[in-house]
């Protein structure tokens, strides 16, 4: 079991918040889920960084992958977790 943290910043109304990012990888069917409270946007940052460890010449994990964003009662919203998902996947 792999598990990794960073910090992001995201927007709660006009005032920055800060965000932590959990990723944690696993054996079992590949798969990556994406949890606190994230809008379309966010979910949509699992293929940018997808394509960004591809594109790299890297190989993306084959291993399930939960990505946790706290707080989870602030909604996440924007492309501005994409870098602290990509840095904390050990890609």
């Amino acid at each position: 079991m792999t598990l990794a943290r960073t910090w992001s910043v995201g927007l709660a109304g006009v005032h920055g918040a800060m965000v932590e990012v959990e990723v944690d990888m696993a054996a079992g069917v590949p798969h990556v889920a994406l949890v606190g409270l994230p809008d379309a946007v966010v979910r949509q940052s699992v293929d940018r960084v997808r394509a960004a460890v591809v594109n790299a010449g890297a190989s993306f994990p084959q291993r399930r992958i939960t990505i946790g964003l706290s707080p989870a009662s602030m909604p996440k919203q924007g492309s501005g977790f994409d870098l602290s998902m990509l840095s904390v996947g050990r890609f």
